[in-house]
């Protein structure tokens, strides 16, 4: 089985649809509203092609980048050229700073990709271990409403002048388990196009595992949020926006 994001590294820009604008935002105003220090260094956690770490850097923050990919990585070597980022090839379940920050950004449901609770309580972990005392861990997770309504089984075409990818869902309900079948063509003109294919992998976690398993790591839940507009979480919310606290004091800066 071929895993991870090797596959679709090249080509995730030109097929990804997110507002990384509107969730710039949206972190900057809870860096505001919970976080009980100024936020200067920020964890970019899950980093990927490094959207966010250049906007990050673009606001004037210092960026620590860190993805298991190393292809996406390299994406994001290419386009944070330039800015102050420092990008790490490191598992969210075992890395390593060089010191501390006052804030974790992990987005685009990363901790969907890690599979137990175990996995995610080490994640959470080395969070709290890394962030000061008073600074804050941004988040989101998929809900289990997206995982039955809009995985589900289905399947979703996109394409461009460069190629096209088709992702085939399998969301096995009894497992809390989703399976993502990825088959990119590309493009390599004259009608000819070479194929690959990539299996993912998610887990869906009650919103209440994960408000425990921050609780247990030294984190005080602050909001959950349906939206990056700060919208209020409801049944038909395709994703939790998590914002809490580091509060067991580990890291002092």
């Amino acid at each position: 089985m071929n895993t991870g994001f090797s596959l679709i590294a090249s080509c995730y820009d030109r097929f990804n649809t997110a507002g990384y604008d509107e969730y710039l935002a949206f972190f900057l105003s809870v860096c505001k509203k919970h976080a009980d220090i100024a936020v200067k260094e920020v964890l970019d956690l899950g980093c990927g092609t490094g959207e966010m770490t250049k906007r990050l850097c673009d606001k004037g923050f210092d960026v620590v980048g860190v993805d298991g990919s190393e292809e996406m990585l390299a994406e994001a070597v290419d386009k944070c050229g330039g800015t102050n980022a420092l990008l790490l090839c490191q598992d969210m379940r075992d890395f390593e700073l060089y010191g501390t920050v006052q804030a974790t950004l992990c987005s685009y449901d990363c901790i969907n990709y890690l599979l137990s609770t175990e996995d995610v309580a080490s994640c959470f972990e080395l969070v709290n271990n890394y962030t000061q005392k008073g600074g804050i861990f941004v988040f989101d997770i998929n809900t289990p409403y997206r995982y039955n309504t809009v995985f589900a089984d289905n399947a979703y075409v996109y394409d461009d002048k460069g190629g096209m990818l088709v992702w085939q869902n399998r969301f096995m309900k009894k497992r809390g388990l989703c399976d993502f079948y990825l088959s990119y063509f590309e493009n390599h003109g004259n009608g000819l196009y070479k194929r690959g294919d990539q299996v993912q992998r998610q887990r869906c976690y009650a919103l209440r595992t994960v408000e425990k398993l921050l609780k247990e790591n030294g984190f005080e839940l602050c909001a959950v949020y349906g939206g990056t507009d700060m919208s209020p979480l409801t049944e038909e919310s395709e994703k939790a926006f998590f914002v809490a606290k580091s509060v067991s004091g580990k890291a002092q800066g």
